[in-house]
């Protein structure tokens, strides 16, 4: 009885933190919730949108972008990019908590590039501006 008791404890420990696509509301309160400006949130939903339709789950293999802000391996998750100092697999589960993390990164580096760091995603360029 008692092993069958831990077995259920243990089992709801390491429940994995599977993929989530999101509605855009509840994308935009994320995003506000951990610091985006709400004059960014519209932006950010665009990308999003057309990036990845909102699906943490992403992922390009061609292109070697994942989660939903198609982050690429490249230069910003490992392997074998390090720009983030996250893995690329971590971009791709429920919390986009750390995908968050990450978009800041690359938004304030192409922010000192070019003075527009939403420049950094193809889906700004082509769908957002």
């Amino acid at each position: 009885m008692k092993f069958a008791i831990c077995a259920i404890v243990l089992c709801g420990l390491v429940t994995p933190n599977f993929a989530k696509v999101f509605s855009p509301t509840e994308f935009g309160n994320v995003m506000l919730a951990n610091g985006i400006p709400k004059g960014q949130i519209e932006t950010w939903k665009c990308i999003a949108k057309w990036e990845s339709s909102y699906n943490t789950a992403a992922h390009n293999t061609a292109s070697g972008d994942h989660g939903i802000f198609q982050i690429n391996e490249r230069w910003w998750c490992s392997p074998p990019g390090k720009g983030c100092g996250m893995t690329c697999n971590s971009l791709r589960d429920a919390d986009i908590t750390n995908d968050i993390k990450c978009a800041k990164i690359i938004y304030e580096e192409h922010q000192r590039l070019t003075g527009n760091g939403f420049n950094a995603w193809v889906a700004y360029k082509n769908h957002c501006r």
